[in-house]
């Protein structure tokens, strides 16, 4: 794949620009309807010449049109949104150009135009298209059945969307502002945990609730540590609470690992940046079977239990929140051979 750049098209596509969707019709059938035809292109060509309506063509490196990614009814005042749209050129179809496409486009909704949102609306079985944007770091937001008419049939749609927060989160000021940082105790800590499994409790389903506690390193009383409360949640089924926790966490202001690898286990971050100004809780979503669940209620107590251990604990900690100050994955991956060589302990000690 050649180098890609993006556009708005001119009159002098039309015959480029036809002749490429002409080629695509059974690419896009039954997903959209591309302009096709003089008269299509004609329509399509004035409709983004409005001033809420943006057309970005996608071209490789020789000026080819490779794709189209239409940016439609730009709300501005309070809400700041705008609706994709996109179809690839078959001929260049799933060789990374579309993706590479939608970089540039976003860059174009978030930086120069300056929006705050942008949703795409796509049909479930257009797998394709679907993970074009979730690679691209789209949140899935809900569906809504029969929501747009395509090929004279009223369609479901599923809607995926990403705002300004979501396109900055991986900027090098966000992740500097996202830093480890080791505190001393705070006694509030397990009044905040209490207060905050309350809140939980509330959103959340209790019929489908095993237990709530507050795990982490801001449980085991006198112990330095990030300032960020952990809950873990014991539940009778992941599968089903991937589809009630998510909208009920973010209500109280909690964001969802999406990219999350570990399939025992469901995270969420409170007033992360830039969604936030800082950390402040963690909940972790699990099955009572879990080693999530059984270790870190097991080193929980075992710290609590054996404070000369918290003690050589809160010191690797002090160490490594120093040296990655800023890689919060490595701190976590670096300490984790302490926590592993504890549970590794215990259970020698329960064999024995």
């Amino acid at each position: 794949m050649t180098e890609v750049f993006i556009r708005e098209p001119k009159m002098g596509d039309k015959e480029e620009f036809i002749a490429a969707m002409q080629r695509s019709q059974s690419l896009h059938h039954p997903w959209v309807k591309a302009p096709a035809t003089p008269q299509e292109f004609d329509e399509y060509f004035q409709r983004y010449q409005k001033p809420n309506q943006k057309s970005f063509l996608v071209c490789d490196g020789f000026g080819s049109i490779v794709g189209v990614f239409n940016v439609s009814e730009i709300v501005r005042g309070l809400f700041q949104n705008v609706y994709l749209g996109f179809y690839a050129v078959a001929d260049f179809s799933g060789k990374g150009y579309m993706s590479a496409g939608l970089k540039l486009v976003l860059e174009k909704v978030f930086r120069e135009l300056k929006l705050h949102r942008i949703e795409a609306n796509i049909q479930p079985e257009n797998i394709q298209s679907i993970q074009l944007i979730k690679k691209n770091g789209f949140r899935y937001e809900g569906f809504s059945p029969r929501y747009l008419k395509i090929d004279n049939e009223w369609r479901g749609h599923e809607h995926w969307a990403m705002t300004h927060e979501d396109f900055i989160r991986d900027d090098a000021d966000v992740l500097k502002k996202d830093h480890v940082d080791i505190v001393a105790y705070n006694s509030e800590w397990p009044t905040k945990a209490s207060a905050e499994i309350n809140r939980l409790k509330e959103v959340l389903p209790l019929s489908r609730i095993i237990d709530i506690q507050h795990v982490g390193s801001t449980a085991i009383p006198g112990m330095a540590a990030k300032p960020i409360v952990d809950i873990q949640i014991a539940v009778h089924s992941l599968e089903e609470m991937k589809v009630i926790a998510i909208p009920a966490l973010q209500k109280l202001g909690y964001e969802y690992w999406y990219e999350n690898p570990d399939p025992e286990r469901m995270f969420f971050v409170k007033n992360m940046p830039p969604f936030g100004e800082r950390r402040t809780h963690h909940a972790h979503i699990v099955e009572p079977t879990s080693k999530h669940w059984i270790g870190k209620i097991n080193f929980r107590d075992y710290l609590v239990a054996h404070p000369e251990v918290a003690k050589e604990y809160q010191d690797l900690k002090i160490k490594l929140a120093q040296q990655y100050t800023y890689d919060r994955e490595e701190y976590t991956n670096a300490k984790g051979e302490f926590v592993n060589k504890i549970l590794k302990l215990m259970q020698q000690n329960v064999k024995n």
